[in-house]
């Protein structure tokens, strides 16, 4: 049987906003967030990402460390990887282990947007 999708590709002009539809992001989630962000990455090359955390409930250090590991190779590739709509327990994990001085956050799309440079 098919592994359900774990993340949705919403239409925006701006940037490759990709939605984290788990709630729980466990270690085989994890990898398939992983794979799933860099596939719809490699189909827009050179856009800013901006992934909506918005269901996400529950976030291991399995979890948090693919987030760590994806926005490292887009920084590499000079590109930016923005989290919105992150849940005030995972927010918690997130500032408990200072992974917040290495992910960029914001609260809404419009955020994340108006701090990423447009690309023409």
């Amino acid at each position: 049987m098919p592994e359900e999708a774990v993340t949705e590709i919403r239409p925006h002009e701006h940037v490759l906003l990709i939605a984290v539809l788990k709630r729980s992001l466990d270690e085989t989630s994890a990898h398939q967030l992983t794979d799933e962000v860099l596939t719809a990455a490699a189909a827009r090359p050179h856009v800013p990402i901006v992934l909506d955390m918005s269901h996400v409930r529950f976030a291991p250090s399995t979890a948090l460390g693919s987030l760590v590991k994806l926005n490292r190779g887009f920084r590499l590739d000079g590109r930016k990887l923005a989290l919105i709509g992150i849940d005030p327990r995972v927010l918690g994990a997130i500032k408990v282990t200072c992974l917040d001085a290495v992910l960029e956050i914001h609260t809404t799309l419009e955020q994340a947007i108006g701090a990423t440079p447009k690309k023409k």
